[in-house]
């Protein structure tokens, strides 16, 4: 089999991997409206999307033209930018949102009690599913001798998206 085969064999995985994941967060973000499940849940929304993107470059840069004889691979640490960028500016932006939260209960003692019901269960399913997508990526990658650039880039944002649910599973604990 191919190196593209395999790279896109596993990107598909892990869109449909991504989209479950991606829709039970959304879906218990509602139900609890907590902030830590807001991050985990659009995360896990910018690692599906970063899937479809992934595949969609998979396709393109190994096509040859005049201008580009050797394929349009620079796309690869390009798209691996943007998905860092991304994920710089949710983490940021839930860091900011979360201080005020937290300034106004202490400040001004206004907050809301807490529904975590859902959350033991669902943050244990997503760690699974998100260590187990992270080491499936990683094994496609090592298929291929650790050439693909877009798998590498999944692998690291799989196995963080796990980490942090992770460590909303042991703040539970």
């Amino acid at each position: 089999m191919n190196q593209k085969r395999i790279e896109q064999r596993g990107l598909w995985l892990g869109i449909l991997i991504n989209t479950i994941m991606a829709v039970s967060g959304i879906t218990v973000f509602l139900i609890t409206d907590i902030e830590a499940l807001f991050v985990d849940a659009y995360f896990t929304v910018i690692t599906l999307v970063s899937g479809m993107v992934s595949i969609i470059i998979s396709k393109v840069s190994s096509k040859k033209s005049q201008r580009f004889p050797d394929g349009l691979f620079v796309l690869e640490p390009i798209f691996s930018l943007c998905q860092s960028l991304l994920t710089i500016v949710l983490l940021s932006l839930s860091v900011v949102t979360v201080s005020v939260k937290a300034y106004l209960y202490f400040a001004f003692g206004e907050g809301q009690m807490m529904n975590v019901g859902p959350v033991l269960p669902y943050e244990m399913v997503m760690v699974c599913l998100s260590f187990m997508l992270s080491w499936f990526y990683s094994r496609q990658n090592k298929k291929i001798n650790n050439s693909s650039t877009l798998l590498l880039t999944e692998t690291k944002g799989t196995l963080i998206d796990g980490i942090m649910s992770s460590g909303m599973v042991w703040q539970r604990c």
